[in-house]
């Protein structure tokens, strides 16, 4: 009698558990470590697959002046998701976030930049490249898989102005994405037209958000939090 009572109770106590976390992503906190030191010395792979022939090498610059070593390193982190890649353009973002083989590299463009039907870039096992807008495949099943989200586009083209930008992350939160939105060229966009259109944007963001240019692309580069238990340990002891 006694042992059935305590064993209801335990039971009762492991499913509050289980619930408060299914209901509480904040249960627990993912801390990315972030330094130039770090992304200096982490080692970019698959170069092999670039379009661009010269920018092997570009793969290889330091942090706050490139964004790929950033991108890649943030793959490590996670295992078995999904990266979804806005403005494929040439490819580089693409293959920079498929180092973690484990993930599935989504990439979108409304344009066929590559141009090259046959091109080594197209054998990537873990990537996928999509020409056509993303908001037509955006839905909960897709969006409930992905991670990261990584917009990095041209801003000259229809399919990448400022709205297309904001309703992307309204679809997005829209439908509860928990993980990490990383834009490019949100500080120091070469053209001053668009850079100001582009500021203007980034500082309206209401989200948790990040200014990582230190660590990423000399035209800016910033990330936005969305409903995540992830959070960043700045081991140069900046403050952002």
């Amino acid at each position: 009698m006694f042992c059935g009572i305590v064993c209801l109770i335990i039971h009762k106590i492991i499913k509050g558990i289980k619930l408060y976390i299914k209901h509480n992503i904040y249960f627990y906190i993912m801390i990315i470590p972030i330094s130039n030191k770090i992304l200096d010395e982490f080692a970019v792979k698959n170069q092999e697959y670039l379009v661009i022939k010269k920018e092997y090498n570009f793969f290889n610059v330091k942090s706050g002046i490139q964004e790929y070593k950033l991108y890649s390193y943030l793959t490590t982190f996670f295992n078995n998701a999904i990266i979804l890649d806005l403005g494929t353009i040439n490819g580089n973002t693409a293959i920079a976030l498929s180092h973690n083989e484990t993930n599935q590299v989504i990439s979108y463009d409304e344009v066929n930049s590559i141009d090259h039907n046959n091109h080594i870039i197209y054998s990537k096992p873990n990537v996928k490249f999509n020409i056509g807008n993303v908001l037509y495949d955006l839905n909960e099943e897709l969006i409930s898989k992905i991670k990261m989200v990584v917009i990095d586009m041209d801003y000259y083209r229809s399919f990448t102005n400022i709205k297309m930008i904001e309703t992307v992350i309204n679809k997005l939160n829209y439908y509860n994405y928990s993980g990490l939105i990383i834009l490019d060229d949100i500080t120091n966009y070469p053209i001053s037209e668009i850079k100001h259109v582009i500021n203007e944007f980034w500082n309206k963001i209401e989200y948790k958000k990040y200014d990582f240019t230190k660590y990423g692309h000399w035209t800016g580069t910033g990330i936005i939090m969305i409903n995540t238990n992830i959070d960043f340990t700045f081991d140069d002891n900046t403050k952002l």
